[in-house]
């Protein structure tokens, strides 16, 4: 009778008529040893011609009569992962031989001897036959397991309903471990015993004893390219390749299930994105915005926020709105499960020109910096294979507060960020507290003054370069740099010191004798430098 694991042990192989006079040497945990094939082998070098699993029938044609290569051959057959060996005593064995019997039972490698001639060919067609039998109902099998798993994604009957089918298909015990979210076992196990498990699979003790690695299945559920979780099936003996393959069926299910929940979450988040862009524009009161967050993330322990936007052009914008911003919703799952990875819960959203990210810190200012930029740069990676790239645009982000109702300042700043890119192009670090002169440039920008400001400081110098094509506001920059140090700046500037002494002799007929040494006016015309650096680009 064919098991319900689909799968013949050698205990079964040995109930069968053929076998009725064999003898076999075999412990207990020998007898459960999986068979998916029988094999006759009469060669002594046999490691390369396994698969494993076979049951291997001989005559002892090729060793009976040295001790030595007999215990070879028994040993390629362990290390090739056999199921069993079955001997013919009689015309060439003829008895068994002590050692290996005694490899054979330090193994727990069946040993079946025959004492009476038998047909190998009864034999192989006997099981060959029932191995046929087997796989194709192993396939009815695994295609009525594939139509009861889509009948349950229709129905909408929850993650659950797919984790019991699958202990109910195979009996075996089913754990799901869903990033970020509460493990998950089928059937319940015990607190103690459920937290030594987890603990054994987080930290790679699992498959650490040969015992675990063939008890033990486990499937990544992947969407989007990302993880979202996994999925682990233990059997009490060794797994056959029925509950494998059901495993990989209930982990395609699984993904689609995670795939729609999530798809809908993000839908209905979608629709809520009115609430964060008045949040954006201070519409909301610290109590309002913590009642929120308690709802969308009751574990949440928020230390402060900050607003990144990505600069959207024209046809970046189109692509996220496009197919009621299907794309875009993806895009937002992936994100949000890499940035909780990071400490974060993201709410993000598009609006105006931008994507924005709401970024709620879990720990505080703990290396806030170098996690956002982490962040970021696993999400850049995940489109880098995708011609669909959103987040490859201009990164700007705002100052960090632990006000949650100040939101619209960490907005307004970074989108001041955002606009003095526009200007300068891409910063060496787009946090807005790392700005410093630019902050004073755009603001100068703002009033109308900048240009004023440039022209009026260092606007003959500046004239001077255009007419004689000379290098003179280069020079002074550096020179101001390096605090009027003229051996140094002949070096930077990788001229003679006569020539740096003639183009300071034509800087100080332009700018005063004093534009080096008195405070106020040095600090003017450094100020000046930026300014035109910021409208015309660097000095070169």
């Amino acid at each position: 009778m064919v098991n319900t694991m689909l799968q013949m042990t050698v205990g079964d192989i040995l109930k069968r008529p053929l076998f009725a006079k064999a003898e076999a040497i075999a412990s207990p945990e020998a007898l459960l040893r999986s068979v998916r094939w029988v094999h006759i082998m009469e060669v002594t070098q046999v490691g390369h011609l396994l698969n494993g699993h076979e049951l291997i029938l001989s005559t002892g044609i090729g060793w009976h009569d040295d001790e030595e290569l007999s215990v070879s051959f028994l040993r390629q057959l362990i290390d090739s992962g056999a199921s069993g060996l079955c001997i013919e005593l009689g015309t060439y064995a003829k008895q068994p031989i002590e050692r290996m019997k005694q490899l054979a039972e330090s193994e727990h490698f069946p040993l079946i001897f025959f004492h009476e001639e038998v047909r190998y060919i009864d034999i192989t067609q006997d099981l060959h036959a029932y191995f046929i039998n087997q796989h194709h109902q192993m396939v009815s099998r695994l295609e009525s397991l594939s139509t009861e798993l889509n009948q349950l994604l229709l129905s909408g009957k929850g993650m659950m309903s797919l984790l019991r089918l699958l202990h109910q298909t195979t009996g075996a015990q089913v754990a799901f471990f869903p990033l970020g979210a509460e493990a998950q076992f089928v059937p319940h196990m015990p607190r103690a015993k459920a937290g030594s498990f987890y603990e054994q699979w987080i930290y790679g003790k699992m498959f650490a004893t040969p015992e675990w690695k063939i008890t033990i299945a486990h499937r990544p559920i992947l969407a989007l390219d990302h993880l979202f979780a996994d999925l682990l099936l233990q059997g009490k003996t060794e797994l056959s390749e029925f509950q494998i393959l059901a495993l990989d069926r209930c982990a395609t299910a699984i993904a689609q299930e995670m795939m729609r929940t999530k798809y809908m979450e993000e839908r209905r988040r979608h629709k809520e994105d009115l609430w964060a862009v008045d949040w954006l524009g201070g519409k909301h009161s610290e109590q309002e915005v913590l009642e929120y967050i308690q709802v969308l993330k009751p574990s949440a322990k928020l230390g402060g926020v900050t607003v990144c936007l990505f600069d959207l052009d024209a046809d970046a914008k189109r692509e996220a709105q496009k197919d009621d911003g299907s794309l875009l919703i993806q895009k937002h799952m992936v994100a949000r499960a890499i940035f909780e990875g990071e400490g974060y819960v993201l709410l993000p959203l598009l609006h105006s020109d931008h994507i924005v990210f709401i970024a709620l810190d879990q720990l505080g200012e703990i290396k806030h910096k170098e996690r956002l930029l982490r962040a970021i740069e696993r999400l850049r990676r995940t489109e880098q294979l995708h011609e669909k790239a959103l987040f490859a645009s201009s990164l700007s982000i705002g100052c960090y507060t632990t006000k949650l109702s100040q939101l619209h300042e960490s907005y307004a700043s970074a989108k001041e960020v955002n606009a003095i890119q526009r200007d300068v192009g891409p910063l060496a670090s787009p946090f807005y507290q790392d700005l410093h002169l630019h902050k004073i440039m755009f603001v100068l920008k703002n009033a109308g003054t900048l240009h004023a400001l440039a022209e009026q400081f260092i606007g003959p110098v500046a004239a001077s370069d255009k007419d004689r094509n000379g290098q003179l506001l280069q020079t002074l920059s550096v020179y101001l740099s390096l605090s009027g140090s003229k051996q140094d700046t002949a070096k930077a500037l990788l001229i003679a010191r006569q020539t740096l002494y003639h183009r300071l002799e034509k800087l100080e007929a332009l700018l005063g004798s004093d534009f080096a040494d008195d405070p106020e006016k040095r600090l003017t015309i450094e100020l000046a430098l930026r300014a035109y650096e910021y409208i015309h680009g660097r000095i070169r």
